[in-house]
């Protein structure tokens, strides 16, 4: 359950948490950036935008080992929560282009908090900071002893036990959720989605490298797009990434999430009453026109309709933008990996090679399979045929017309 969603003291103790490990926790090199600088003071951003369940978490992890690129180690929504641009202040995760009640200067230094440099050598003390500037923002109730973990850490502890001590259950921390749980958990934050965490090849920040390429992935992105470019970064060179990915894959990957218990939860909205979901929180972006009643799948290809015709609809507000099938991702890696990277002027990374060779899994609700669509297909084509012209129009755009291409 994200931060925005809490009562108003659970975001205060949020905050105050985030504030004292900024302030007396972390290392003394990443607090002197955190005073010093702010993530629109990067020359460039990679800005991808895509539906969830999109692939977009593979996309990311592969190009934030480039070594010319800076990057969170997921997804910013938590730094949008913790500032009050999201729901429950809107009615879903879009924000206004023209929104500006809001700290900008806190908001962009919040978002720099997670971002470390791609180096191959990597630094454990990076790991460790990013560590604890996120464990407030996920669990805000506790009273976490934030010294003595930094410690042990430092030490080469690993994390999993340190949390078990302290009486969390390694299935509501996200870089642990391996299996589902029976029931999702509602007495704590999970912050972040699951299966996210720091690679090896990042340390923390040093001066020179704001002149690198600053790496931003969130699906609910797509909802704020206009924002982000004229209120957010409105003087930083920014290149934009549409992924795509056929509506089937996509809305399976969404039914199969919503069905587990593991961290994807987002948003508290009330009672909701969706045929095929016995849970009692919402999953994945909230997009605007939801609904809390229905059948599960149809909220599934809602989401991603309105997402994609999101970015589809922004598109003039940036002037550089690639749009990439995730499809082609996966088929012809390095190909379409070059492609973006000529288009970010990024040039060549060894890091980069070695890890397109050989990608992650990142995010998986299950072991990937092509087409694995095809598993409840009567379920996913009998919700496609009776979609509406909005569907009809997102497919034709992003050229998703012949069935037999849907892997």
């Amino acid at each position: 359950m994200s931060l925005e969603e809490q009562p108003s003291e659970r975001r205060k103790q949020a905050k105050e948490g985030y504030e004292y490990v900024k302030n007396e926790v972390i290392s003394r090199e990443k607090r002197s950036i955190l005073s010093d600088y702010r993530a629109d003071d990067f020359d460039s951003l990679l800005l991808i935008a895509s539906a969830p369940r999109g692939g977009s978490s593979l996309l990311f992890d592969i190009l934030r080992h480039h070594e010319r690129t800076c990057s969170l180690d997921g997804e910013h929504d938590r730094w949008y929560a913790l500032n009050g641009c999201s729901y429950p202040r809107f009615e879903s995760d879009a924000v206004p282009a023209d929104f500006e009640s809001f700290d900008r200067d806190t908001l962009l230094t919040d978002l720099l908090a997670e971002v470390g440099a791609t180096e191959r050598s990597g630094d454990r003390t990076h790991r460790v900071d990013n560590t604890l500037v996120r464990l407030p923002l996920q669990f805000p109730d506790r009273e976490l002893p934030y010294e003595q973990i930094r410690e042990k850490l430092l030490e080469g502890a690993a994390l999993r036990p340190i949390l078990e001590e302290l009486g969390i259950s390694p299935l509501q921390y996200d870089d642990y959720a391996e299996r589902d749980a029976k029931r999702p958990f509602e007495t704590e934050t999970i912050e972040d989605r699951p299966f996210v965490s720091s690679h090896g090849h990042k340390r923390g920040l040093a001066a020179d490298d704001f002149e690198r390429t600053l790496v931003l992935k969130a699906s609910a992105d797509a909802y704020r797009l206009p924002w982000i470019r004229e209120q957010l970064f409105p003087e930083t060179d920014i290149k934009l990434v549409h992924l795509t990915r056929n509506p089937a894959a996509s809305i399976n990957g969404l039914y199969d999430g919503w069905r587990l218990n593991r961290g994807f939860q987002t948003h508290d909205v009330g009672d909701i009453d969706l045929e095929g979901y016995d849970g009692s929180l919402w999953c994945y972006d909230l997009p605007p026109d939801w609904v809390r009643e229905g059948d599960l799948i149809d909220t599934c290809l809602l989401q991603w309709t309105r997402a994609h015709r999101h970015v589809l609809a922004a598109r003039d507000a940036f002037e550089d933008v690639l749009r990439v099938r995730f499809e082609d991702v996966l088929t012809d890696t390095a190909s379409v990996i070059t492609e973006i990277t000529e288009f970010a002027n990024l040039g060549e990374s060894a890091l980069l090679s070695e890890n397109v060779e050989s990608p992650n899994k990142v995010m998986t609700t299950k072991e990937p399979r092509r087409a694995r669509w095809r598993d409840r297909e009567d379920l996913i084509e009998g919700t496609l045929e009776r979609a509406d012209e909005t569907y009809t129009e997102v497919v034709e755009e992003l050229g998703y017309t012949e069935e037999s291409e849907w892997i």
